[in-house]
């Protein structure tokens, strides 16, 4: 089992971050073709599924914004 170095994790994790953002193709590759897994690497993927979570929540939103502007349309139509 892997000891947690918590500073390698929370670069990791940074690093993460940014390659979602701007290189999500780069950050898949790197993770799945990446044999060894330490702290750094750890944080990398945590920070993967958390981006990648956060980003399915805020197209849901958008999508409950776009139904209820189109409640709201009918509504108004009706009356």
């Amino acid at each position: 089992m892997m000891e947690l170095n918590e500073k390698q994790f929370i670069s990791g994790f940074n690093s993460g971050y940014l390659l979602a953002e701007y290189e999500p193709q780069i950050l898949t590759v790197l993770l799945k073709n990446t044999q060894t897994v330490n702290s750094y690497l750890s944080g990398m993927s945590c920070e993967k599924k958390e981006y990648e979570l956060l980003q399915s929540k805020g197209h849901l939103n958008e999508l409950n914004q776009i139904r209820q502007k189109t409640r709201d349309k009918k509504d108004r139509d009706r009356h």
